[in-house]
């Protein structure tokens, strides 16, 4: 009988090395979420800062606000281009994207210039 307490012993080291595997799975996972809800605050720190800094506050990261103003105007004059392109313009009360022969905004009906 030694060989099947052998078997046996084996089974349940193989079931009780799964039930390890899964654990380990649900852990890993819950360790990334978290790391996931630190990147998001990360994220929520930086964009206060930015804003700080846009509203004439010293923040200490001048030099990386500075990097990322001129990033939004390249943005800025990309997406300029793209509007020539497409006959198209923003909308001065929402930002919308309308045609240029448009009278009014559709999303907010503001009366367009022309």
């Amino acid at each position: 009988m030694s060989f099947l307490d052998d078997v046996k012993k084996f089974g349940k080291n193989l079931t009780d090395k799964g039930k390890d595997i899964v654990e380990i799975t649900k852990l890993n996972a819950q360790i990334n979420s978290e790391k996931d809800n630190i990147r998001e605050i990360y994220t929520k720190i930086g964009e206060q800062v930015y804003q700080a800094f846009k509203n004439g506050t010293e923040t200490g990261y001048t030099d990386l606000c500075n990097e990322i103003a001129q990033i939004e105007n390249k943005i800025k004059e990309l997406n300029d281009k793209l509007l020539e392109l497409k006959n198209a313009l923003k909308c001065p009360n929402c930002g919308a994207e309308v045609t240029k022969e448009s009278a009014f905004c559709p999303k907010c009906g503001t009366k367009l210039a022309q």
